[in-house]
């Protein structure tokens, strides 16, 4: 059975440093933290730090990952990422009477590698702030080292957050999100669920 735990682990902000092509400002007045010239960036990109919280067979603990943006359509994007959970190596696994295995971790154990798949909706925001939903699906590789057990999964993750201006082509974020869906682990466990949720702060590059 798997748990989902508040997870407060420490946070930061990953910094992208890159150099930005200068466009002009379209509107006479915006400052440049404003949202002005937007409509021609077709491409993001972004670092991202947080936490996972998982439990039971679901890893979690420290995430570090990266995006890539793509413009669909004036408010859409397409949404890709890789990230990477580092949780403890604790023991968690073990047999069940009469027979079989199940594994019962704590929040911040394990170790994950995702690849997601997704799209990204900007909503209406002002003064530099701009809200955004997304969703998709993400394939996993995880780890438990010192049950020496390991797997793959599949499953579905949404989440939400806002973006804010601190410059003509940057920004920096914060979202939370959850997921959800099914790995196929080693050490006669088979099939287990995956269940967790996320929080993370990033920045993102807006490349013309």
């Amino acid at each position: 059975m798997l748990r989902i735990l508040a997870s407060s682990l420490a946070l930061g902000l990953g910094l992208v440093a890159a150099t930005a092509t200068v466009a002009r400002a379209e509107d006479a007045g915006t400052t440049a933290a404003g949202p002005a010239g937007d409509d021609d960036v077709q491409v993001g990109l972004a670092g991202e730090l947080g936490a996972v919280g998982g439990g039971g067979s679901t890893p979690g603990g420290l995430r570090v990952g990266g995006r890539y943006l793509y413009r669909l359509a004036d408010r859409d994007w397409f949404d890709g990422g890789v990230a990477f959970t580092f949780g403890q190596p604790a023991a968690g696994c073990g047999r069940v009477p009469p027979a079989g295995m199940s594994c019962d971790h704590g929040v911040a154990d394990g170790f994950a590698g995702d690849l997601s798949l997704g799209l990204r909706r900007e909503l209406p925001g002002q003064k530099g702030f701009t809200p955004f939903v997304r969703g998709g699906g993400f394939a996993r590789v995880l780890r438990f080292e010192e049950d020496d057990v390991g797997g793959a999964a599949l499953g579905l993750e949404l989440g939400a957050g806002v973006a804010a201006a601190v410059g003509r082509d940057v920004r920096v974020h914060g979202a939370v999100g959850g997921f959800a869906g099914t790995a196929w682990l080693g050490g006669d466990l088979g099939r287990a669920g995956q269940l967790g949720m996320t929080v993370n702060v990033g920045a993102e590059l807006r490349l013309r």
